[in-house]
């Protein structure tokens, strides 16, 4: 027991100071892991965790938050003029998927500040070069949080009649296209009213 408990203290020992070189990083405003789109993971050893500017997919990142900004472009034609227009890909060779569209846009990273760990409340102030500056990202922010990125030139209905207990927003609906067996294609909408609609169905039923 007296060896398991000291094998245990030396575990937790470690544990306090892994975290305490961590924190000590993010102090010197060096973040830990993976560098976002449109950095690069500094790879010499006497830099190590700086992060610096990715040359060829910086000015994108940048035109991204611009374009949603100012243009009110939505994520959907941010998609399209990524992959079609640019054929623009990662460091890993992929394409954005819409999704990693909106990560870029509420990453506050781009502008000097980010968060470690992740939801802990713990903000430092970057040492890295950054993309954008805090207004074009608030800009950005509240065109995504106005619900401007939407499925453009389309009416959907049953939207806005019901909204989100959490942020106020109305409920949204896509288009998707469903492929047969024959190799025809037919379009259909997905909303939200339609899911919940069926889930009360089955409930009643």
């Amino acid at each position: 027991m007296i060896l398991c408990s000291q094998a245990k203290l030396e575990n937790d020992n470690k544990s306090v100071n892994v975290k305490r070189g961590l924190r000590t990083r993010c102090e010197m405003g060096l973040r830990s892991g993976m560098a976002p789109t449109g950095y690069l993971n500094e790879k010499r050893l006497d830099r190590k965790c700086e992060m610096i500017l990715d040359t060829e997919r910086a000015p994108i990142i940048k035109k991204i938050f611009e374009k949603v900004a100012y243009e009110k472009w939505s994520g959907r034609k941010i998609y399209h003029w990524l992959r079609f227009d640019l054929n623009f890909k990662t460091r890993n060779g992929k394409h954005l998927s819409l999704g990693n569209i909106f990560r870029i846009l509420e990453n506050y990273f781009y502008y000097g500040i980010f968060e470690y760990p992740t939801t802990s409340g713990n903000w430092y102030t970057g040492r890295h070069l950054p993309i954008i500056t805090k207004e074009l990202f608030d800009l950005a922010k509240n065109q995504v949080k106005s619900n401007i990125l939407r499925v453009e030139n389309q009416e959907f209905a049953f939207t806005r009649l019901m909204t989100c207990g959490l942020c106020q927003s109305g409920i949204s609906a896509c288009e998707k296209w469903k492929k047969h067996k024959n190799g025809n294609a037919h379009p259909y909408v997905k909303n939200l009213f339609e899911v919940l609609w069926n889930f009360c169905g089955s409930l009643r039923n």
